[in-house]
């Protein structure tokens, strides 16, 4: 264990606001708040509100975790020593992560109005369609979004998106993930960003930790 790591677990506040990515033995993860506990570097606890941890957590896997202490935020990667009850899970730092190679692939739970449109070329057979939708998260990289109606098309899809408490929209090509049934009228689709531009990339990651503090606070709050 580097000593700057075990250095640095012992310089984070007791208490602080933090956010876990949890792996999940059914596949995926789930991003989960909770509050940072101090324990013996580099181990240490997060503690969650009450019905919050899922039952098939993969303790064999590592996960990031995001402290907020102060202006800025520790991210790093752990292991998950055990499981204490329902509520709280005792973990070891492993490394230190650079939030600059994050930038990309952080989700934010951010809603926020988004239309999705098609417009085909010249020699296709295709007919054009639009949607209206919300975004369920975001990120750099893509979108996990509901709509309405299942999709025609998977490629060269034009997507508008409002990016909340800015003035700035977000216009850009994408293509489909994955789509998936939920109900009637609800589908939840998976889209990835095609040809953003790093000025864009920029305002949605802006938005992204503007978010993550805001839901941060309001955590603390109800802890």
């Amino acid at each position: 264990m580097p000593p700057s790591l075990v250095d640095l677990i012992k310089r984070i506040q007791d208490s602080q606001a933090a956010e876990i990515n949890l792996p999940l033995l059914s596949g995926g993860s789930v991003q989960l708040k909770c509050i940072y506990k101090e324990s013996e570097s580099p181990h240490f606890f997060l503690v969650f509100p009450p019905k919050q941890l899922p039952a098939d957590i993969d303790t064999n896997k590592s996960c990031l975790v995001a402290v907020k202490g102060g202006d800025n935020s520790v991210t790093f990667k752990a292991g998950i020593e055990t499981i204490k009850g329902d509520r709280i899970l005792e973990l070891f730092a492993q490394k230190t992560i650079d939030p600059i190679t994050l930038r990309n692939s952080y989700r934010a739970d951010l809603r926020t109005t988004i239309s999705a449109s098609y417009e085909p070329g010249p020699e296709e057979k295709a007919r054009a369609w639009h949607l209206e939708g919300e975004t369920l998260d975001l990120s750099a990289g893509g979108t996990l979004t509901i709509f309405p109606k299942e999709f025609l098309n998977r490629q060269r899809i034009l997507l508008h998106i409002n990016l909340p408490h800015t003035d700035k929209e977000i216009h850009c090509i994408a293509h489909v993930i994955r789509m998936t049934r939920l109900r009637k009228e609800h589908w939840q689709i998976a889209l990835q960003f095609d040809n953003l531009d790093q000025k864009e990339r920029d305002f949605i990651v802006s938005c992204c930790l503007q978010e993550q503090r805001r839901q941060l606070r309001e955590n603390v709050q109800i802890a």
